[in-house]
């Protein structure tokens, strides 16, 4: 499953990669940092799951989404934010799934399981 990161902070993106590119199957095509390279990089790296920061330099993420939508009605996205309970409360649309920032690393992992899952658990072609 191809996987684009988007956020500013580069621990974050790099750490994520990290747990993201053990898993077999998985790869991480692109990270990044602002929502320009975000849709510069959406149709060249044709990822199936892109993260994507709440608070993403460029533009703020409810206008984001839709643009993320209109590039591919496919692609699932996952909202990472900074508060657990905006995870609970927020209800952007066009957004898959939300993860806090704050919560463990598995359940980011657990997120993406559910995708693949979804998905027939198939690597990428």
């Amino acid at each position: 499953m191809k996987v684009l990161i988007a956020d500013p902070q580069p621990t974050v993106r790099h750490a994520l990669s990290i747990w993201i590119n053990r898993q077999p199957g998985w790869e991480v095509v692109g990270e990044a940092c602002s929502s320009n390279d975000l849709l510069d990089g959406l149709d060249r790296l044709a990822p199936e799951v892109v993260i994507l920061d709440r608070d993403l330099p460029g533009m703020p993420a409810e206008d984001l989404v839709p643009l993320l939508r209109q590039a591919s009605k496919r692609v699932v996205i996952i909202l990472l934010t900074s508060d657990p309970v905006e995870c609970r409360q927020t209800g952007t649309p066009g957004v898959d799934f939300y993860v806090s920032k704050v919560d463990p690393p598995n359940r980011m992992l657990d997120v993406i399981f559910k995708v693949w899952w979804r998905q027939g658990g198939k690597p990428s072609s």
